[in-house]
């Protein structure tokens, strides 16, 4: 009888990230369990960001904890996505989803500073920290959402190439809605500064993650 090896890869680590991802949403729930319930019914009704969009509530705890289990899960879900496609050939480790989950938090934050740099620079503080805190809850909302996706992929049913496309082509049209509706409310700003915002489209929105995707694959 022809002995057949067969690799098994572990996924302790996985279990680490995915169980703090976990620990962190029960934290937040703890810590206020009245937001927290607004926040998982956002796609249902924006009560969430009408009453904690004022304020400066970016920087709160709160939406810290919400931001790193974002990073957490967008960054697996990356990750289990290189590993369907072999971009890193047949050996994928540890060390490669840290090395995307760091590029991911390094883009996030760059991306923030350099946000509210303008917003210094034009006077309109008021309009970006409203638009980014629109913008990363729902994108926070996004990293929860992925989360039963990444424990499917990694503990029952390996994801095919067909299913993460779709699943990738999905994100992307849900981020555009989120931003298109951003856009909307703000409508009359864009049109009288148009060529700006098509330089920041270009130079924040785009760019960023275009880079990030060719420094993974």
């Amino acid at each position: 009888m022809k002995v057949i090896v067969r690799e098994i890869i572990a996924t302790d680590w996985i279990t680490i990230v995915i169980m703090t991802s976990i620990i962190l949403l029960a934290s937040a729930r703890l810590m206020n369990s009245v937001r927290f319930s607004e926040f998982i019914m956002l796609f249902n009704t924006n009560k969430y960001v009408v009453i904690n969009q004022k304020g400066n509530k970016l920087s709160t705890f709160f939406n810290g904890v919400l931001m790193l289990v974002q990073i957490l899960s967008i960054s697996l879900f990356a990750y289990l996505s290189v590993e369907a496609f072999q971009w890193q050939g047949d050996h994928i480790d540890m060390m490669l989803y840290f090395k995307i989950a760091a590029l991911y938090l390094f883009v996030v934050i760059c991306k923030i500073l350099v946000e509210k740099i303008i917003s210094t620079i034009f006077s309109i503080e008021t309009l970006i920290e409203d638009y980014l805190f629109y913008k990363i809850s729902y994108r926070n909302f996004l990293g929860v959402i992925l989360l039963p996706l990444n424990l499917l992929f990694v503990y029952s049913v390996k994801p095919s190439k067909i299913v993460v496309i779709v699943l990738i082509v999905s994100l992307l049209i849900l981020n555009l809605i989120i931003l298109f509706s951003v856009y909307r409310r703000n409508e009359n700003v864009i049109l009288n500064n148009l060529f700006y915002f098509i330089l920041y489209l270009c130079a924040l929105e785009i760019a960023p993650y275009f880079m990030l995707y060719k420094l993974i694959i």
